[in-house]
């Protein structure tokens, strides 16, 4: 799979590549399997400076929580998408790689016998040149746009996440301070609670003795006093 993909979607970038810094196509190698054809002699072009890498896209996390579930050969197929719909009026670079793609790929050969052919109809090395470089431009200005629409969709997804766990962990930290005072009051009732018995034992144990002598002496002194009424009762005349 990865070798049909890179023969059908490593044809634009490579033969742009192939295109842009080999200024003599003519001196280009052709692939042993392929019938070499005569080159016509072309105008040598300036060299071409390497577009920069584009910056790295800062990450988040150093792991990967898991998978986007993205398939990087459909996105190579969109950027091939968004490639043809750029296509301007005219023959330019984009009708070269359209017909070097159609003899079989953007190889050397199949580059130069495109150009031989769409130069009748007023394509030069030049035009080609520029045109191509102008559809990478483009093609890396959207992608790159798009990059930094994620970068700031991701962005905002961060500063939520900061937002909420630092509520999580006030709110964290609150409950855990409320839980530190619950279990220091349960101490402290659980303390009490041992000594509730002492605290009341002894007043409780006072009031039963006064209540007990109290009920002796009324015992004492009603026999007494029913002796005597008794007595002045029966006795007295």
């Amino acid at each position: 799979m990865e070798a049909e993909n890179d023969k059908r979607f490593g044809g634009i970038l490579g033969g742009l590549k192939r295109l842009i810094f080999n200024d003599a196509p003519g001196n280009v190698p052709a692939d042993p399997e392929e019938v070499k054809q005569p080159v016509p002699q072309q105008q040598e072009a300036a060299p071409v400076k390497a577009a920069p890498d584009p910056a790295p896209v800062n990450t988040f996390t150093t792991t990967n929580p898991g998978s986007s579930n993205i398939d990087e050969q459909e996105l190579i197929q969109k950027i091939y998408q968004l490639f043809e719909s750029i296509n301007k009026p005219g023959v330019d670079f984009f009708e070269l790689w359209n017909a070097a793609e159609k003899m079989g790929g953007p190889t050397p050969v199949n580059i130069q016998n495109a150009f031989t052919t769409l130069s009748i109809l007023g394509l030069s090395k030049e035009m080609a040149l520029k045109t191509g470089r102008e559809y990478l431009q483009e093609i890396d200005q959207k992608i790159k746009a798009d990059v930094q629409s994620k970068q700031q969709e991701k962005d905002h997804l961060v500063l939520q996440l900061q937002q909420e766990k630092s509520s999580l962990q006030s709110k964290e930290a609150e409950l855990e301070k409320q839980i530190l005072n619950l279990q220091k009051a349960l101490q402290d009732t659980k303390a009490q609670l041992t000594q509730v018995d002492s605290k009341y034992t002894k007043p409780i144990f006072v009031l039963d003795d006064k209540m007990r002598v109290g009920l002796s002496a009324l015992t004492i002194v009603n026999k007494e006093i029913s002796a005597v009424l008794n007595t002045v009762e029966h006795s007295v005349k």
